[in-house]
């Protein structure tokens, strides 16, 4: 009956063993129960309060990114002097004496001038704008009483290509001339305002005779002869 009882040297190892189990729990309780040393404890104190101080940075970043930028006070717009206010209507004003200074040159240019294509060029506009036959009529006389007066005008002056332009607008007024009393005859109305035209220039043209060379005072008097059949009898 005692073939179980435990032998001395196996219950005297197993004590061993249970005494050095029992001191290792002793000291991880010890541990446990005094809890982690100030150095740790203070170590995590300042990681934690370097944490959130970053995470606060963080996020005052990010806000002061997508607000609006603040806005900027008005200031209060100064005033502008009285030149400044009328300077349209001062350039407005500049613009419009130039037009008219340039129109009344235009209209007293003589051939040979740099204006003087100009006013061709409106004196043929108004030709084509004629709504019929006697108006046409009356504006060619104009343009006609415009060639004579331009021919007196040349006489006057001392350019090298006097006498070429002085022809070439003789020339011109001969030409208009008779298209406008042509329009007249044709129409019937050879007396009247025709014959005030004719007249008239009778008086312009005559008085340049002794002023023109020999081949335009042939024109001249070409002139001359063609336009007494409108004139009357009277001078």
């Amino acid at each position: 009956m005692g073939w179980w009882r435990p032998s001395r040297r196996a219950g005297g190892r197993s004590s061993a063993r249970t005494r050095g189990v029992a001191a290792r729990v002793a000291g991880l309780r010890s541990l446990l129960g005094g809890g982690p040393r100030p150095e740790f404890r203070e170590r995590l104190r300042t990681e934690l309060m370097r944490a959130h101080a970053a995470e606060r940075a963080a996020g005052k970043h990010a806000v002061g990114r997508h607000a609006a930028p603040p806005a900027t006070p008005l200031r209060p717009r100064p005033r502008r002097s009285l030149l400044v206010r009328l300077r349209p209507l001062l350039v407005f004003c500049v613009l419009l004496a130039g037009m008219f200074g340039t129109g009344v040159r235009t209209y007293h240019a003589v051939p040979g001038e740099v204006l003087y294509p100009l006013k061709r060029m409106a004196e043929s506009t108004v030709l084509d704008l004629a709504y019929d036959e006697e108006e046409l009529a009356q504006r060619q006389m104009v343009a006609a009483r415009q060639r004579a007066a331009e021919t007196a005008s040349l006489l006057d002056t001392s350019t090298p290509e006097r006498r070429r332009l002085i022809g070439q607008t003789l020339d011109d007024m001969e030409t208009t001339t008779r298209a406008a009393l042509s329009r007249v005859a044709r129409q019937g109305h050879a007396d009247g305002e025709a014959r005030t035209f004719a007249r008239e220039q009778r008086n312009l043209v005559e008085p340049l005779l002794p002023k023109l060379d020999g081949e335009n005072r042939d024109k001249a008097n070409q002139y001359l002869i063609y336009i007494e059949s409108f004139t009357g009898s009277g001078r």
